[in-house]
């Protein structure tokens, strides 16, 4: 639920935005934003934060949490632009930082090379015995 909400302001400019930009830019009801809004606050993606007393305004900025989000997000946009978006991808991906459209991928932190399901394995912490869990071959509780 809240990576749904989320995406809903995933947009390339994660700049701060108030309720009214929010409510333009993503042509919703607004008793659905502030819901929406609300929860993401509440759980800690947002923090909500008062620019103006008369009228009262507030913005939606990004906590370190939510920042967090966007990596899985692209990821998950990325299987749809694969799978889902017949060679089309609606939206690209620009890297500020050297300037190209990219693909996110995901990387290991150790070696820098893509992870694949089948080129890795998990240590499961927790016995999924006590849980009712089925038992894989990949994952081993204990060891790696």
């Amino acid at each position: 639920m809240i990576a749904g909400a989320f995406w809903s302001f995933a947009k390339p400019s994660m700049a701060p935005r108030d309720l009214d930009q929010l409510q333009a830019e993503l042509n919703i009801a607004s008793n659905i934003l502030t819901d929406r809004l609300a929860r993401l606050v509440e759980r800690g993606v947002f923090r909500k934060r008062k620019y103006q007393s008369a009228p009262e305004r507030f913005e939606y900025l990004l906590t370190p949490m939510g920042t967090d989000l966007h990596g899985p997000l692209i990821m998950m946009m990325a299987w749809g632009d694969r799978w889902r978006a017949n060679g089309e991808p609606p939206m690209l991906l620009k890297h500020e930082t050297c300037g190209k459209v990219f693909t996110p991928v995901v990387v290991c932190n150790r070696c820098g090379e893509p992870i694949h399901a089948y080129t890795m394995k998990y240590r499961m912490r927790y016995n999924p015995d006590k849980f009712g869990g089925p038992k894989s071959g990949r994952a081993v509780p204990g060891r790696v």
